[in-house]
């Protein structure tokens, strides 16, 4: 962990062991990258060729689901059928419409989805004063998105058979609706809580299910993280675009290489000058003003997501070696560097610079994985301390903060099956996976003494695939 993540870009190289790569004995080239993710066009002078808004906006899309569902509005309802149907139709507002325009349904443009007013619906993040937003509600973010679309299984076929949680299909359906059916069960599961009759009952169920944490953690493995290993970093798909004249037949000042690349990029989350500031800078302020403008543009100067979940690992790892954000950061911009270096060429698969990239590419998402296998380590830490404190004389740990901690650890642990450079083997992720349940344990006792051993046999199974050295597991 470093105080200052950066002040000037090294070769990935001196990065890979910390990455954990299978590469680790390959040559990486050397590049000249920016210590930002600015790059001019070559296509149009004068212009960036920077551009990941859909990205940006599907961030949005899933911080404001996450605000909704912990929203008392949303729980305002008649207690019957048609109060469910309009908590089931506010969530799908957000995850299945978004901003775009669909026949017989109301989108997020249209009415305010928090509080029903006519008018957009105002975006849930707020900076601080004397700070504003330069995109503050959906009729000025970019148009035509939503969740669903872009969902593991939906918008690509699935990497591996879905594992982790048992959601039953129908004859003229597949695996790959399953990750969407699951989506839906836990609207569905949402809305029988809003209409119990209990006016304290929100989003979590008596089993322990965090079923806000469940929905959020698990769309940025399903959207965000999926989208980038499986599409826009991937060898045979997003790294073969042209990069020798502008994108949309010559339309825009970026070639469809260098847009691809920044679309997975977008979907890491992090801010343009995200190596400028330490860990724990971005971890309490995720933003900064880089053009000093007093307004924050959440296109370029907005951490989201996995980018923040990075420096959480890397703030509470205990040895030096650990730096998962800035290793990502930097594989993005030496990828970036190495696209534009090689301008006026094509990419071909397998050989030339795209095999760099590729490099690249692989080195940005093993950070990004180790992030994410790391934060599943927290959290089933944080859960077995909720049960040690649990079976203290003094017990003094609500069934919230139990169904908190376990939803995210299985929400992220879930995330792991959507990548196809995934380090951990999936015979392991199952296994990870079937040792957590789909429900916690709530009570001390001898049930919970035996999931604890089985959630440290998963623990161990994690280091083992990741490396992540003793001090970090235990203390994270």
């Amino acid at each position: 962990m470093k105080m200052i993540k950066g002040f000037a870009l090294l070769s990935a190289v001196s990065l890979l062991a910390a990455c954990g790569s299978d590469s680790e004995t390959e040559q990486e080239p050397v590049v000249s990258a920016p210590a930002t993710y600015t790059f001019a066009s070559l296509v149009s002078e004068g212009e960036s060729s920077v551009s990941y808004s859909g990205q940006s906006t599907r961030q949005l899309l899933i911080a404001d689901l996450k605000t909704l569902i912990g929203s008392s509005e949303l729980y305002d309802v008649t207690q019957d059928a048609a109060g469910k149907a309009v908590v089931v139709e506010k969530l799908n507002r957000i995850y299945s419409v978004g901003n775009k325009e669909v026949e017989g349904k109301v989108n997020l443009i249209e009415e305010n989805v928090f509080d029903g007013d006519i008018e957009a619906t105002i975006v849930s993040i707020s900076v601080d004063a004397p700070l504003t937003l330069t995109l503050d509600n959906y009729s000025v973010l970019s148009s035509d998105k939503n969740l669903q679309g872009k969902l593991a299984g939906q918008d690509n076929a699935l990497v591996y058979p879905f594992m982790g949680w048992d959601v039953a299909i129908t004859s003229d359906q597949s695996d790959n609706d399953r990750p969407d059916l699951l989506i839906q069960s836990w609207f569905n599961a949402i809305g029988d809580l809003a209409i119990d009759g209990n006016s304290d009952t929100t989003f979590v169920s008596a089993e322990g299910l965090d079923y806000q944490q469940l929905v959020n953690k698990f769309l940025l493995g399903a959207v965000t993280y999926s989208q980038g290993a499986d599409d826009y970093l991937k060898p045979s798909k997003g790294l073969v675009k042209q990069n020798t004249a502008g994108d949309k037949d010559g339309t825009k000042p970026y070639t469809a290489l260098e847009h691809q690349w920044d679309e997975g990029f977008g979907y890491f989350g992090a801010q343009r000058d995200y190596n400028a500031f330490s860990d724990a800078q971005i971890k309490s302020t995720p933003y900064s003003d880089a053009n000093q403008d007093t307004q924050i543009d959440f296109y370029s100067e907005y951490s989201f997501g996995h980018a923040i979940n990075a420096v959480k690992r890397d703030a509470g790892a205990q040895n030096g070696d650990t730096d998962f954000s800035k290793g990502a950061m930097d594989a993005f911009l030496n990828g970036r560097q190495l696209i534009q270096d090689n301008y006026g060429t094509d990419p071909v698969e397998g050989s030339g610079y795209a095999s760099d990239l590729a490099m690249f590419a692989e080195e940005a998402l093993n950070n990004w994985e180790n992030a994410i296998a790391s934060t599943v380590v927290h959290y089933i830490n944080d859960y077995s301390a909720d049960m040690a404190t649990l079976s203290s004389a003094e017990p003094d740990t609500s069934v919230a903060t139990i169904a908190k901690h376990w939803s995210e650890m299985k929400g992220f642990a879930l995330s792991l099956q959507f990548s196809p450079v995934a380090q951990i083997s999936m015979a392991d992720l199952a296994t990870v996976l079937d040792k957590m349940n789909e429900v916690p344990v709530l009570t001390a006792g001898d049930t919970a003494d035996a999931y604890l051993l089985e959630l440290k046999a998963a623990r161990d199974i994690i280091q083992a695939a990741y490396g992540f050295s003793n001090e970090n597991v235990a203390n994270w």
